[in-house]
């Protein structure tokens, strides 16, 4: 290692070891974020928070290796993953959109220890996620995809008639250079991920509106379950991956939404399927009411919907439900 050569980030902002895919793009940030340390000794961590805005933003900001004082300082709050707006604790975030949106991984059973995961849009306006990946390399490929379709759509600015082309590049050589160093960016992490994003690219289970991408719901989403295990679909587009004696042979109780529904009769069938030894049935009902009843009963459910990830040996998606808790007040 030589004085140039960054210290190795610390590989800590996820509950599980970071995919290769991701580990990659974060070093090409680290290295530029490195430079500047070099030469301002403060290591600025929103170098590394916005250094690829034009795919995202990352969802948590990365604690520097010792020796590295950052600026402005980390807070121990900064670096909570949060869920996103309608999204259930199995949608873990890596990126921010800017619009309240967010790409992440789809974990549905953290305790099987998986080195990937497939990763999906969460839009933060609606509940339900879009596939774009099998696994990060994949859902990367699909995002700077994303990227060469907005510039197809958006070309790199130019004079307009009747200006003085001097003038105008002198107010606008920033856009130009700052569209450059994307490309750039884009072709790097391409070429260090040996994928070949097109502008075209669709994956199964999402298509496009323009440059916006939209779920497509011909295709369900479908995880490696393994033997003596059970997967069953959920309205969050996720549902419950579990072993199979977790659930019971017969399907929760339904909320019906209306003005005079009542929440009491799933919660009851919920406690039910708890004490008697079946979390994963009680968490596919906790999740489908979730995602149908309105928001200000996240604090019914969030007691059994707790004990249910607990009941499953899932302790760290209890924890994520108290970061949702301020959305739903």
């Amino acid at each position: 290692m030589t004085d140039s050569t960054p210290p190795p980030w610390v590989d800590d902002l996820f509950p599980f070891p970071t995919p290769p895919a991701l580990r990659t793009l974060i070093d090409i940030a680290w290295q530029d974020a490195y430079d500047f340390f070099r030469e301002n000794e403060s290591y600025d961590c929103t170098l590394l928070e916005t250094h690829y805005d034009f795919m995202f933003d990352l969802a948590t900001t990365p604690r520097p290796p010792d020796g590295c004082d950052a600026y402005p300082e980390i807070d121990h709050q900064d670096r909570k993953l949060s869920v996103p707006h309608f999204a259930t604790p199995e949608f873990v975030p890596f990126g921010s959109l800017g619009d309240g949106g967010c790409i992440g991984w789809l974990v549905p059973a953290p305790e099987l220890s998986r080195l990937d995961h497939p990763v999906a849009l969460a839009n933060g306006h609606e509940h339900g996620v879009t596939l774009i990946g099998a696994d990060t390399r994949t859902g990367l490929e699909f995002m700077l995809s994303r990227a060469l379709r907005r510039w197809r759509e958006d070309p790199d600015p130019e004079p307009p008639a009747g200006r003085d082309p001097d003038v105008w590049l002198a107010q606008n050589q920033w856009r130009i250079n700052a569209r450059a160093k994307d490309r750039q960016l884009a072709d790097r992490l391409a070429a260090e991920l040996r994928v070949h994003p097109d502008p075209d690219r669709t994956f199964p289970g999402s298509r496009w509106n323009g440059t916006a991408v939209m779920q497509d719901t011909e295709f369900g989403i479908v995880f490696d379950v393994p033997e003596g295990w059970r997967h069953e679909p959920g309205a969050d587009g996720i549902g419950v991956l579990a072993p199979a004696d977790a659930y019971n042979d017969r399907e929760p109780v339904v909320y019906v939404s209306s003005w005079e529904s009542s929440l009491e009769p799933a919660l009851a069938d919920a406690e039910r399927l708890l004490d008697t030894g079946h979390p994963a049935t009680a968490l596919l009902g906790l999740k489908d009411i979730f995602v149908n009843a309105p928001s200000g009963h996240f604090a019914d459910l969030k007691p059994l919907w707790a004990r249910a990830y607990r009941d499953l040996g899932r302790p760290e998606y209890a924890e994520r439900l108290d970061l949702m808790t301020p959305m739903y007040q």
